[in-house]
């Protein structure tokens, strides 16, 4: 007889292979050589045998579930049950006592809508948070079920996915949604509950590609913002463009610390951490989290705590009852129609945080931190704003090494030296016979020093000092004397040593004691 002990020593092999229980014919136990555990049933069907696979074995499976569901299947009940001898996978049951025929009845399968219920029931309103369970069971009811419901949960196939995605392309963003609604339900028949050994049918199915909101406020935004909100604050309870003061703490918080909306107004006093300048939200999109934040923020915070009555308890933004703050998205559109910036939304002031973060040098890495994302692709919708930093920085650090690497160069150069008289008499007849005549009189000598000037230091042509010729006149002469070949031979005769008058060798220092 199969119990728990007996089905546990089973060792997995090479090659699959399968026990018979000897108290109730028909329940089959399936050893693969991965060592996982799979019951079935086994019954003949006009005269060919076959098996029916109940479940794998785990936490939600054991050896009574597995009977129990066995015995449903086969149609017989536990003590009606025939003793038969084990058999191996290939062979027929051999009795030891003669077995009465056993009654068979159609063995089914649940529903897709069937596990969708306990879904709903182990999952849905165990683990998710109440906004988005409701996005679940809606994407369940309205997409979901009317096309698979009423499936065998195994006959569901990739390619129905697919079908399911395709029939909401109208509305791209709830087909990608009710695709990952459906991935996430049979993560659950296949993981955790272990009902099936099928592939997840949302798996390799190609989402709709969503356009991604990128609004930034400038500046001069924030700065009318803040102007509307103050005015708003001045103006009667009943006049319009009121403003609740609860309403402008709120938005302040969030232009201040780039949280979401809803970490906002959940805030409580005891979350705020006077000592370290930080709030320790115990439950946020992320999990945990304990942020840090800068004085501006503290000071906020302060002003309004004295200013609610230095409460100890409670939320830090309220409704008039002391209950969470309602119709925020309301004032926050009347300040930007107010202010011109329609297009404006409530959660972009979470994203102009990021860019300003970005803007003022922060890594993208530690925005993420600061914004609080999970994973990593989520803070990279913002890695063309840290772009523009690294191209900053690039541009800095460039100028630097420029600037170094001139200074050096200047260093490196011996100072320039105008032409002697020795060196302007080997080429006067040289440069004098390409003068133009008639022209109008132009010193040659100051033409010459002002271009080996420019030789020399290798600097731009209008930098040419005034004690040389002009730099047009300069830059001329040296284009004509290079064309005619003329330039070359003043370099050599300047060069040569006979234009450079010979070193006086330096007198030796008389012995001591000797006269000069």
């Amino acid at each position: 007889m199969l119990t728990t002990a007996t089905v546990r020593e089973l060792k997995p092999r090479e090659k699959m292979y399968e026990v018979t229980c000897a108290a109730m014919a028909g329940f089959v136990v399936r050893v693969l050589p991965t060592g996982k555990k799979v019951f079935l049933v086994r019954h003949q069907v006009d005269g060919q045998w076959r098996r029916e696979k109940i479940g794998v074995m785990g936490p939600s499976l054991g050896i009574d579930e597995a009977r129990r569901r066995a015995v449903l299947m086969l149609g017989v009940s536990e003590r009606d049950e025939p003793t038969v001898q084990p058999v191996t996978r290939r062979s027929a049951p051999r009795s030891t006592r003669r077995v009465e025929p056993v009654k068979q009845v159609e063995s089914r399968r649940p529903t897709v809508r069937e596990l969708a219920d306990r879904f709903v029931r182990d999952f849905i309103d165990v683990y998710l948070k109440p906004s988005t369970a409701i996005n679940y069971r809606k994407h369940l009811a309205d997409h979901i079920l009317p096309v698979l419901g009423g499936r065998d949960f195994e006959s569901v196939t990739r390619s129905d996915a697919q079908a399911l995605h395709v029939g909401l392309k109208h509305i791209p963003g709830s087909a990608n949604y009710a695709l990952c609604v459906l991935g996430s339900l049979y993560k659950r028949i296949t993981i955790d509950w272990e009902l099936s050994d099928m592939r997840n049918p949302s798996h390799g199915v190609r989402r709709f590609k969503m356009k991604t909101r990128e609004r930034f406020l400038a500046p001069e935004e924030r700065r009318h913002v803040e102007e509307v909100m103050l005015r708003g604050l001045q103006i009667p309870p009943g006049r319009k463009g009121h403003l609740d003061r609860m309403s402008v703490w709120a938005l302040q918080l969030l232009s201040l610390t780039g949280l979401r909306r809803d970490e906002i107004l959940n805030l409580a006093w005891p979350m705020v951490d006077w000592q370290h300048s930080c709030l320790n939200l115990p439950d946020t999109k992320t999990g945990q989290r304990n942020i840090p934040v800068p004085s501006q923020v503290m000071a906020l915070l302060r002003q309004i705590h004295d200013r609610t009555g230095n409460r100890k308890e409670g939320l830090v933004v309220h409704s008039r009852t002391g209950r969470k703050l309602t119709g925020l998205n309301l004032t926050w559109k009347k300040i930007r129609e107010a202010v011109g910036i329609p297009d404006v939304r409530l959660h972009d002031l979470r994203h102009s945080f990021a860019s300003d973060a970005l803007g003022g040098g922060v890594p993208l890495a530690i925005v993420g931190e600061m914004l609080g994302h999970r994973q990593p692709n989520t803070t990279k919708r913002y890695a063309h704003l840290a772009n523009r930093v690294v191209r900053e920085a690039l541009e800095h650090t460039a100028g630097l090494i420029v600037a170094a690497t001139t200074t050096a160069r200047a260093l490196s150069v011996a100072p320039f030296e105008p032409l002697r008289d020795g060196q302007w008499a080997t080429i006067v007849t040289l440069v004098d016979a390409d003068r133009p005549r008639g022209g109008k009189p132009v010193d040659l000598r100051q033409v010459v020093d002002g271009i080996r000037w420019v030789l020399h230091t290798q600097a731009h042509w209008q930098d040419i000092p005034a004690s040389y010729a002009a730099p047009t006149t300069c830059w001329r002469w040296y284009k004509r004397w290079c064309a005619d070949e003329t330039w070359p031979k003043v370099e050599a005769l300047i060069a040569a040593p006979s234009a450079t008058p010979a070193r006086q060798p330096k007198p030796r220092a008389l012995p001591a004691g000797r006269a000069s």
